[in-house]
C-alpha cells in the first residue's frame, strides 16, 4: 500500500476518529486487542459479542436480494473505511461458521486452532471499524455464503483463499484513495495481517511448498471491481456513489 497523504486532506471526522484510537493508554490497548499492533488478546465476552451477529445458512440468502447498502465516496477516507468494513464484516461471518462447524468438519485439529485465531483476527478487524466509523457511518451488512460446505476442510480453504485474496486485492487498490496518514496506516496494518492469513491458508492447502507465496506482488482491484465479487457474498446490494475515475494500476494490472 501506497502512502497517498499528499492528495489533500480528509474530512476532519475522520481523522479525529482515527487518530483518536492513538490518542490515549486505553485506546492505544484497544488496537492491541484488535489485533493491529501484531496481538490478539480476545476476552471470552469479546468473542462471543462479535460472534452473535445474524449469519445466514450456506443455502439460503441469495446474493442482493436485500435492501441497498449505499457508500458514497465524497465522504473520502470514511467512504473507503465503511467499504473495508464490509469487507471484514463477511470474513468474520465466515471464519464464524467455519468454526461453528468444527464439530462435524474433517478439518484436523490443528488446522482448527490455526482457523480459531484468523477468526479471532477478522472479529478484530470488524470491531476496528466499528469503534472507528461509530453508530452514524457504520454500515451492517449480512453475508452469505450458498454453495459452501462448512463441514468439509477443501471446501473451507478454497472459499478461504478466495476471500483472503480479494480483501488484500481491495485493500491495495483502496489505497490510492485515502488522505489521512493514521487511516492509512491502520489499514496498511490489517492488510498486512491479511497477506499473512493468505500465506497461511495457502500453505495448508500445499504444505512444505512455494505455494504460500506464489506471486512476488498481490493483487490491487479498483473498488468497482472488488464491490463486483464482494457481492457475491453479500445479501444487501452493494451500491456506489461518486467512485473516482481514476485509478492507478498494480503491478500485475488487471485492475
Amino acid at each position: 500500500m501506497t502512502d497517498h497523504t499528499t492528495r489533500g486532506e480528509s474530512s476532519p471526522r475522520t481523522i479525529e476518529r482515527v487518530t483518536d484510537l492513538h490518542a490515549t493508554t486505553s485506546r492505544r490497548g484497544f488496537l492491541r486487542l484488535v489485533g493491529l499492533g501484531g496481538t490478539i488478546a480476545l476476552l471470552p465476552r469479546f468473542v462471543a459479542a462479535c460472534d452473535s451477529d445474524s449469519v445466514t445458512d450456506p443455502g439460503n440468502g441469495v446474493p442482493g436480494s436485500g435492501n441497498p447498502v449505499l457508500i458514497d465516496f465524497e465522504q473520502g477516507d470514511v467512504a473507503i473505511l465503511q467499504f473495508a468494513s464490509v469487507l471484514e464484516q463477511i470474513e468474520a461471518a465466515f471464519y464464524t461458521r467455519v468454526v461453528a462447524a468444527f464439530e462435524t468438519s474433517n478439518i484436523a485439529s490443528g488446522e482448527q486452532t490455526v482457523l480459531t485465531e484468523i477468526r479471532d483476527h477478522e472479529l478484530s478487524h470488524r470491531a476496528f471499524f466499528e469503534g472507528t466509523l461509530g453508530a452514524d457511518d457504520a454500515v451492517p451488512i449480512t453475508a452469505t455464503f450458498r454453495g459452501v460446505n462448512f463441514a468439509d476442510r477443501t471446501a473451507v480453504l478454497t472459499a478461504a483463499q478466495t476471500l483472503e485474496d480479494l480483501g488484500i486485492a481491495t485493500y491495495n487498490g483502496a489505497a490510492q484513495y485515502l488522505t489521512a496518514g493514521p487511516t492509512l496506516l491502520a489499514l496498511a496494518k490489517i492488510v498486512s495481517v491479511e497477506g499473512r492469513h493468505s500465506s497461511t491458508i495457502r500453505d495448508l492447502q500445499q504444505p512444505k511448498t512455494n505455494a504460500f507465496s506464489p506471486a512476488a506482488t498481490d493483487d490491487a482491484f479498483r473498488p468497482t471491481k472488488s464491490a463486483t465479487l464482494i457481492q457475491g457474498y453479500l445479501v444487501d446490494k452493494l451500491a456506489f456513489a461518486n467512485v473516482p475515475s481514476a485509478f492507478v494500476q498494480g503491478p500485475n494490472g488487471g485492475g
